[in-house]
């Protein structure tokens, strides 16, 4: 089965997928934070990734843009040019796509779960009225 990213977009500007925070254990055994990685797909095709932690000091950690997918799942990430990410945490290729709609990358066991459908996404340049217009003029069809 070939994969399109516009297709895990939803209806609106997008949909924010995620996955449960990895809890980070202390020197001490208890836990001390965890994270957060979300990817977003948008209309156009676009896909973003995002990493948040949680904890005392919450915040967003680093997102990278994803060039394209290819049919059979292959994700090609645009490398930063500043900037901190860390490439472990990025993934390689979607292998499924559950009966529920979530998706399973890299042979993973954990789903990364439909969170959100957004209607715009203004910090990462799709305002709502961008959004209106690309699907009026057809930029999100396939």
């Amino acid at each position: 089965m070939g994969y399109d990213a516009k297709d895990f977009a939803g209806r609106h500007c997008g949909c924010r997928y995620q996955q449960d925070y990895r809890p980070v254990l202390g020197r001490d055994g208890k836990k001390e934070s965890g994270t957060l990685e979300v990817m977003k797909f948008y209309y156009d095709g676009k896909i973003r990734f995002e990493q948040h932690c949680y904890g005392e000091a919450a915040t967003f950690v680093f997102g990278v843009w994803c060039d394209g997918m290819d049919p059979d799942g292959t994700l090609h990430w645009s490398r930063p040019k500043r900037g901190y990410y860390d490439e472990q945490y990025l993934p390689k290729k979607l292998t499924r796509v559950g009966e529920d709609g979530s998706l399973y990358f890299d042979d993973g066991i954990f789903p990364w779960k439909l969170a959100d459908d957004f209607t715009d996404d203004p910090r990462w340049g799709y305002p709502r009225w961008k959004v209106a217009l690309g699907k009026l003029t057809g930029k999100g069809r396939k």
